[in-house]
């Protein structure tokens, strides 16, 4: 999976994170629906599971997602999985 540099916005717009890594599948086709990846994001980033969220990546794509869940293994990152709710543009 390819990584990107990208920033998170809440639903109501306002900025949860920026300059977070994430890894995206399912980009291979211009406006994919079906993607999908995981965001490493650091302690007391507030990414919820079952809330939506705005990706933006830095070369200007953006699409909404879903947090599916959070892993944390005790250290300063934590790997947080995400689902596309629709294309990516």
């Amino acid at each position: 999976m390819p990584f990107y540099n990208a920033s998170i916005y809440k639903e109501d717009g306002s900025v949860c994170c920026q300059g977070v890594m994430v890894s995206l599948d399912g980009m291979d086709q211009a406006g994919a629906a079906g993607w999908m990846g995981t965001i490493s994001a650091k302690e007391g980033v507030e990414l919820l599971a079952g809330r939506r969220y705005r990706l933006v990546l830095t070369d200007g794509r953006a699409g909404e997602f879903m947090v599916r869940r959070n892993t944390s293994a005790g250290g300063e990152d934590r790997a947080v999985s995400l689902q596309g709710m629709g294309p990516m543009r």
